[in-house]
This record gives structure tokens, C-alpha cells and sequence, in this order.
């Protein structure tokens, strides 16, 4: 069995034993950039206390087509359905909408400070997105969520790599 697979293995069962099981992971294939697959449309804005407290790190590879860097790690958090991702690296307040997260569960390969946010902070992590916004297609679906649409217990996320993207 493939380390991936026995990852994705895990995290279903967690997300069984932590009632959280909405969500099915999804295995990425090698070399490939994929999202988790929603089973069920989320019911609520919150997620279950236990999936708010952590993310789990992850040896995969995402290609940026909008960076041009390819990321080896990442680390997969609970999040907000629907939120919204924003495509400025300098975070100015005209900074458009890009896409959405669809999914309840999804990956994060970095933060950044940026403006401060509901969540009374101004941690912000980069991920791509399950859509892209009509006209938005220059950022290749990559951009920033607020950590408050992040299930985390600390921001930034311990371990995670701060981006440097300009």
C-alpha cells in the first residue's frame, strides 16, 4: 500500500471517529494536484470541535502554475464550505475574489500575514481552490483564505511554511 493511500486511509477513519465524516479524502496520484471530494453538501458553517484543532502534514506535490514553484508539503485542515479565496500576494483591500473552496476539507501549502480579518488575526494560507471565479483565471485557482474560514487551534498553523510569495 502506498504511503499516500495509507494516508488518505487515516484521515477517512479520523474523520469517522471525529464525526466529521462528510468528507471522503481523496488519494492524489503521483505528480498530480488534486482537491478532496465533498460527499455530502456541508450543513453547517462550523465544523465538529475535534476537526477545528488540527491540520496534518502531508509529503505531496502541487505544481503553482501561478508562482511557477512547485510545492513538496502540505497540510490538510478543516475550512469553511464555500469560502472564498482572494488573489493578491500584497493583500490590498481591492483584492478580488478568485475562486471558492467548495469542500470541507482541504489543503494548505502555506500562510502569510496579511490585513487583519474577522478571526482577530492576520494570518491568511494559500491553497488552490476548488473553483475559479469567471475572468479570475490568472492566478490558475491558487490564492489566500483568512484563517478564520481555517479550523485551527493557533494561526499560523505550527510547522506550516510561511509563503514568500510577493
Amino acid at each position: 500500500m502506498s504511503v499516500r493511500r495509507a494516508v488518505a486511509m487515516l484521515a477517512a477513519l479520523l474523520a469517522v471517529l471525529f464525526s466529521a465524516g462528510a468528507v471522503q479524502a481523496s488519494s492524489p496520484q503521483a505528480g498530480t494536484t488534486t482537491r478532496a471530494v465533498r460527499s455530502a453538501p456541508p450543513t453547517a458553517e462550523a465544523a465538529p470541535l475535534a476537526a477545528q484543532a488540527s491540520c496534518t502534514a502531508r509529503n505531496v506535490s502541487h505544481y503553482d502554475a501561478y508562482t511557477g514553484r512547485t510545492w513538496t508539503r502540505d497540510w490538510v485542515c478543516g475550512n469553511r464550505a464555500g469560502a472564498p479565496l482572494r488573489g493578491c500576494g500584497s493583500f490590498i483591500p481591492a483584492c478580488p475574489v478568485i475562486g471558492w473552496i467548495d469542500t470541507s476539507t482541504s489543503w494548505f501549502v502555506c500562510w502569510a500575514s496579511g490585513p487583519p480579518h474577522s478571526g482577530g488575526n492576520n494570518i491568511w494560507y494559500y491553497t488552490m481552490g476548488d473553483r475559479i471565479a469567471p475572468g479570475q483565471d490568472g492566478n490558475h485557482g491558487w490564492g489566500f483564505i483568512p484563517a478564520v474560514d481555517v479550523w485551527t487551534s493557533i494561526d499560523p498553523w505550527p510547522g506550516m511554511t510561511e509563503c514568500n510569495i510577493p
